[in-house]
């Protein structure tokens, strides 16, 4: 059996030094490499991330706001509660206040009755002082 032999040859791509400077025709000595153009690329990625951190922001921001929110409304329940709570203790006052007005008026009917029996007792005491004479 006769095996393949292969022959690999060797190409350097990098420049190398050029020793003869008059040799117009060697292509080798005048390779420059230029890497590609990855403005691009690189512009996309900063924009990727500063979307990323824009996106991350405006969580944070409405993470904020909806604690704002949720602060306000627990706030306005509990003065609502309190204005209820003021509200029912200013009526039943009220409602005492009616309940002395009452006894107030009994009271007055009744020192009116007291004067009305004064006035009764005084005629009826003329009338017993007329009666004796």
């Amino acid at each position: 059996m006769h095996k393949n032999k292969r022959i690999y040859s060797t190409t350097s791509v990098l420049p190398t030094a050029n020793n003869n400077a008059n040799n117009s025709n060697s292509t080798s000595g005048n390779f420059v490499y230029k890497p590609p153009n990855n403005t691009g690329v690189i512009l996309g990625i900063i924009a990727g991330t500063l979307t990323t951190v824009a996106d991350a922001l405006a969580t944070i921001g409405a993470i904020i706001q909806l604690d704002i929110d949720v602060s306000d409304d627990f706030q306005s329940q509990v003065n609502d509660f309190k204005s209820d709570q003021e509200k029912d203790k200013m009526r039943k006052e009220i409602d005492d206040l009616k309940g002395q007005l009452k006894e107030i008026d009994d009271l007055k009917k009744q020192v009116k009755e007291i004067d009305d029996l004064k006035e009764q007792l005084k005629q009826l005491g003329k009338i017993i002082k007329s009666n004796q004479n």
